[in-house]
């Protein structure tokens, strides 16, 4: 099998970039409709992607099979890395690059936050174990949220919930046509709380342990 091919782009800093991934939607809303097994709006995809910090592509005989895409904001006086979208063809899922992908996106746009939007607990699960493997304290976790975790995450979305659950927020509706079940203890905990099928989501907050 041909090996895979990764490309960089940084729409925000440069329009050469901003032109070619523009040039690509098409392509990556395919991928984002393939891994979600559901309809969404093409402006979900365009929107978020032609003026991001950062956009990783994933590609196989010049076919992409996988992208993410992350931003570098200043939430409540913090630099955050947001990881904003990532998707992979599920052709492609379950081999462990998702968790390479996670790591790409960390390395390349440094911060001392770390923060991410899901219905999906297999999401959770692997973006806690970023964060821990990196340093990083993530929450939510079984005990009471931070303060400061809810005012870097309100800095973001102003409506979320002191669990770190938002309601609705994805147009009252499930992103996927088949979202994972929560595996471990802690996140069937979590997700007793969520209701996928009305467009909740959590929001995953990590921050750098102080030296």
């Amino acid at each position: 099998m041909t090996s895979l091919e990764g490309s960089i782009f940084r729409p925000k800093d440069d329009r050469k970039d901003t032109k070619q991934v523009e040039r690509i939607l098409p392509e990556l809303y395919d991928v984002a409709l393939d891994a979600f097994g559901k309809w969404l709006p093409k402006e979900a995809i365009e929107e978020r992607t032609v003026e991001a910090s950062l956009v990783v592509l994933l590609s196989q005989a010049e076919r992409i099979v996988g992208y993410a895409v992350n931003d570098l904001l200043s939430l409540a006086g913090h630099d955050v890395n947001y990881f904003a979208s990532g998707f992979l063809r599920r052709e492609y899922q379950g081999r462990g690059l998702y968790a390479e992908l996670n790591r790409v996106r960390a390395a390349l746009l440094p911060a001392t936050v770390l923060m991410t939007r899901t219905q999906n607990p297999l999401v959770y699960a692997q973006f806690r174990k970023l964060c821990l493997n990196q340093g990083y304290a993530c929450e939510p976790e079984e005990k009471k949220i931070p303060k400061e975790v809810l005012t870097i995450a309100r800095a973001y979305s102003p409506e979320v919930e002191d669990s770190l659950i938002v309601r609705g927020v994805y147009w009252n509706r499930s992103l996927m046509n088949d979202t994972p079940l929560p595996k471990g203890d802690l996140e069937r905990r979590i997700w007793s709380n969520v209701d996928v099928g009305r467009g909740d989501a959590v929001i995953i907050v990590g921050r750098k342990s102080p030296q």
